[in-house]
């Protein structure tokens, strides 16, 4: 399997928030639920066309985050991860980027959406959520990986939700969210 990997030990965070977003997030899309569904879902992940928000344990910091695009899904998550989920988000206009809370993108991680416009799977993974939570240090010590690859829609996966946050928010007994249509 061939990945395009892109890593940063100090991806900006602010708001317990980063995100994916296409280019026509902003102008055709509006999701103000997100957050709200994440809350309600997985408690890590929630996406729509053209975007996907991710909440961090860290409210106002720096975490450091591993990305990669690939053609596959890659294989299943290891133990090293306290929760992990994989969403699916719709690519409308074909590009999907990396985004800091305020409209700053990450230009060096790449666009996720490979193959064109259409339907992506998104596998987030974290550790470190409950530290970051009260880490009030320059160094980072939440980490999360972002893997994204072309699948069709399907519900949402939660492969484990073992943090503070997770354990909180995540309710196995719910259904799972099922994916937004563009």
């Amino acid at each position: 399997m061939s990945y395009i990997r892109w890593t940063s030990d100090r991806m900006s965070v602010s708001y317990r928030q980063y995100y994916l977003q296409g280019d026509d997030f902003p102008t055709v899309y509006d999701d103000a639920d997100t957050v709200e569904r994440i809350f309600e879902g997985n408690s890590l992940a929630a996406g729509g066309p053209e975007h996907l928000t991710v909440v961090t344990g860290t409210h106002t910091g720096w975490i450091r985050l591993t990305t990669e695009q690939g053609a596959e899904e890659p294989p299943s998550p290891g133990l090293k991860w306290e929760t992990a989920v994989d969403v699916s988000v719709y690519s409308t206009s074909g590009n999907l980027r990396l985004f800091r809370w305020g409209g700053d993108v990450e230009e060096e991680a790449g666009n996720f959406a490979t193959a064109g416009e259409g339907w992506y799977r998104v596998r987030v993974q974290a550790r470190g959520r409950d530290a970051g939570e009260d880490h009030e240090s320059a160094d980072p010590v939440e980490e999360h990986s972002l893997s994204v690859w072309p699948a069709p829609p399907q519900p949402d996966v939660v492969h484990r939700a073992d943090d503070a946050f997770a354990r909180t928010h995540y309710d196995p007994t719910r259904p799972p969210a099922e994916p937004i249509q563009p």
